[in-house]
């Protein structure tokens, strides 16, 4: 029998299929789940068996959309880069219904209309206008670099892939390096975004002016505190960044050194100079209601700026602190200009055996991997700073916030809301030796004598490269008056804390204002990714061995596969009290707490009474990894090694192709009042297409008209006869595409 890979090849096929459709069911044994041959119990759709009848509203999910079934895989392609397809997980009635849409920026209809690469040996379909301004769309169009998406001339795309922001009954879907967007969450159509491009910052503010897609990097995890309001508005605060880490790829010092001192002489104004080019950390807050956008600018106690190292990936807010994390993710400008300076790999001639040391030549000397910080900072705001209104764009207030080092990597973290006596609890995941923005390309060989690299095209490439090390978990109480950690409390375990990801938990009052006990956060259930040698290239493995921290010594380092698993565990006990270790060849992603509609026991906490939804990735046959087979699994919240519900596609010829995705929410109903079908903050069909072409021609209308010359006339047809009409339609892809590829007379 051939061994089971650790990660199915289905992690790095995704389908752009939109739809909506109805699932198909199941439950097995526990002992079933671990012998493949016997996955072949009749599947349902009728009623949720025993033990799930508490299942109810809507599980949201949202994913990159990797490599597409139908189109080639553009080379330095990461996992993470493509545009964002959202599922919608609903329970109705006993049935189990998805719906599936990809989030349709301006960017995206604008990308497409001008795609013009080749990969491969195969050549993407041109459009009508792609054959009609076959050099404007060849140097202006899009390419992916890391984790970005982007065009020399126009700017990057906003993908909208990565994760959500719930506020009440209204949702948000969010990105790195994107504004946010509220969506709809019945039709799943985008709203509006964030505030208007005149009130954000780009990475390089001196060239924002030059680009219509403007790059701009926030955090992809905003706060709100719904149990509070704004006193004067009585609107909901929502709190996320906007900043810049300046360029930081290959010779970053030198580069930063230069813009320095064009910046300061260039500079009108005193603030300005004081500024680092291209490097600022500004704290936003906006209104939805109002759609005001307020801006300060971080300081340090000292008066120096805050400068972002990796990521403000996330924030998390408590009763009286806001919390900006610089996690392990660093977006390396290196990476995103690279597909503009070595796009000649690309060519099917690169990929021959004799000449595939000119891509590993590349990579190793302009592409060198720059592993995580070992120590992580966090900067906490007090929020009574915030009571006065914030600046503008041209005049951000300066807020002081304080500094603690966390001593390990952070993957992601949660915060409890109560913070009395002026000390916080952080709840955090630990990456140790893992640096999730490398990813495996065709160029990376096996380290010696481990096992099968898979890097080609038709396996792995794209996937993100594992961890070097064990993981751990980690509480933490900070005094903000000292800016110490006074307590600290890890846990660690051989089997389970391998590439801690990303977690659920119960809501808190903060979420939901109907939960105002509900203040700490008791259990929390973390995904784990596990360990393989199949996912580490030997340039990861050479830059590891040499860091000087580590968990495990290399030499100890697993032989064998550690199972991807999904834990429960106990904050107040410090201990995993529960998991479900996943079978080989079934790669699950994407956790989320749905509490039970049933009555919670007396004898059970409520932050363990629901259930656990996950993706789970996989190949139709285990030994023949050529197609799909992706599902949705449930566990009971209060007892992960019992048998989950299996979700599947009723279409058994065409069975799910999931994204890998990371990130969820839950919302307990699309409609506020079900029976009169009305939510608070719904907009009809006709209400949403007005806010969108509102939206859309004040962000792009001023930019359009600032163009000189033949690319004016181009541009200006692009936006009217294709971005406009069918951004504020929201156009679906396969309508689009039909009209796209048309020939014109």
């Amino acid at each position: 029998m051939t061994k089971i890979p650790h990660v199915p090849n289905s992690a790095t096929k995704t389908s752009r299929v939109e739809q909506e459709i109805q699932l198909d069911f199941c439950q097995h044994n526990p002992a079933d789940l671990y012998n493949p041959s016997k996955y072949n119990s009749p599947y349902q759709n009728e009623k949720f068996p025993e033990g799930f009848e508490g299942l109810h509203g809507y599980v949201f999910f949202v994913g990159a959309l990797f490599q597409s079934e139908n189109k080639p895989k553009e080379y330095g392609t990461q996992l993470y880069t493509g545009d964002g397809m959202v599922y919608r997980l609903g329970f109705e009635n006993g049935r189990a219904i998805l719906k599936t849409r990809i989030m349709k920026t301006p960017c995206y209809y604008a990308d497409l209309a001008i795609q013009h690469y080749c990969s491969e040996n195969y050549q993407v379909p041109q459009s009508w206008f792609a054959k009609k301004y076959p050099f404007f769309s060849y140097w202006e169009s899009f390419r992916n670099g890391g984790q970005a998406r982007s065009s020399l001339t126009l700017g990057a795309r906003n993908q909208l892939n990565t994760a959500f922001l719930r506020v009440g009954d209204r949702l948000w879907v969010t990105i790195d390096g994107g504004r946010p967007h509220e969506i709809d969450p019945d039709s799943l159509e985008l709203i509006e975004p964030m505030g208007l491009i005149k009130d954000w910052l780009g990475i390089f503010p001196i060239n924002s002016s030059k680009t219509i897609f403007d790059a701009h990097i926030n955090s992809a995890h905003p706060a709100v505190d719904l149990s509070k309001l704004d006193s004067k508005s009585k609107d909901q605060e929502i709190y996320t960044t906007n900043y810049s880490t300046g360029y930081n790829g290959w010779g970053n010092k030198t580069v930063n050194q230069w813009l320095d001192k064009l910046s300061k002489r260039r500079a009108t104004k005193e603030t300005e100079k004081k500024q680092m080019f291209g490097r600022y950390t500004d704290l936003l807050r906006y209104c939805p209601n109002q759609k005001t956008l307020e801006r300060w600018r971080l300081q340090l106690p000292d008066g120096n700026p805050v400068i972002v190292q990796q990521s403000l990936h996330q924030l998390a807010i408590t009763e009286n602190h806001i919390i900006m994390a610089d996690i392990s993710f660093r977006m390396e400008f290196s990476q995103i200009f690279a597909p503009f300076f070595f796009g000649f790999l690309k060519l099917s001639i690169f990929n021959k055996n004799y000449f595939k040391w000119v891509g590993s030549l590349i990579q190793s000397v302009f592409l060198k991997p720059t592993p995580p910080m070992l120590f992580n900072n966090l900067y906490i705001a007090k929020r009574d700073q915030l009571k006065d209104n914030g600046g503008t764009i041209d005049a951000p207030k300066p807020l002081t916030v304080q500094q603690v080092k966390i001593p390990l990597e952070i993957s992601h973290f949660a915060a409890d809301y109560i913070d009395s006596d002026d000390k916080i609890t952080l709840h955090i995941g630990h990456s140790v030796g893992w640096d999730v923005t490398e990813w495996i390309t065709r160029y990376d060989s096996n380290v010696p004598s481990k096992p099968h690299l898979r890097n080609q095209p038709d396996e792995l490439e794209g996937m993100m490269v594992g961890t070097l090390d064990l993981g751990c978990f980690g509480r933490y109480v900070i005094n903000t008056q000292t800016n110490e950690i006074e307590e600290s409390q890890h846990v660690i375990d051989w089997n389970a804390t391998w590439s801690p990801t990303v977690y659920t938990h119960q809501d808190l009052c903060r979420d939901d204002p109907e939960k105002l006990s509900e203040t700490t956060v008791k259990n929390i259930y973390w995904m784990s990714w596990g360990f393989s040698w199949e996912l580490i290239p030997e340039r990861i493995y050479k830059e590891f061995k040499e860091r000087k921290r580590r968990v495990v010594c290399f030499e100890d380092l697993p032989e064998d596969n550690k199972s991807v698993t999904l834990l429960r565990l106990d904050t107040q006990a410090m201990k995993i009290v529960d998991q479900y270790a996943f079978p080989a060849g079934y790669f699950a992603c994407s956790p989320q707490f749905i509490p039970s509609s049933l009555p919670c026991p007396s004898e059970r906490d409520p932050s363990v009474h629901g259930f656990i939804a996950c993706i789970v990735i996989a190949d139709d046959d285990l030994e023949n990894h050529q197609h799909a087979k992706d599902e949705f699994w449930i566990f009971d919240a209060n007892d992960l090694k019992k048998a989950p519900l299996r979700l599947r596609s009723a279409d058994h010829p065409n069975p799910l192709n999931l994204a890998l995705a990371l990130h969820t929410t839950w919302l307990k109903g699309i409609y506020l009042k079900p029976e009169d079908k009305e939510r608070i903050h719904q907009l009809s069909l006709a209400e949403r297409r007005a806010a969108r072409e509102k939206f859309v021609k004040q962000d792009y209308e001023n930019i359009l008209d600032s163009i000189k010359g033949e690319r004016k006339e181009i541009l200006r047809e692009l936006f009217d006869t294709i971005i406009y009409p069918n951004f504020i339609e929201q156009t679906l892809e396969t309508t689009f595409e039909t009209e796209l590829y048309k020939e014109q007379n």
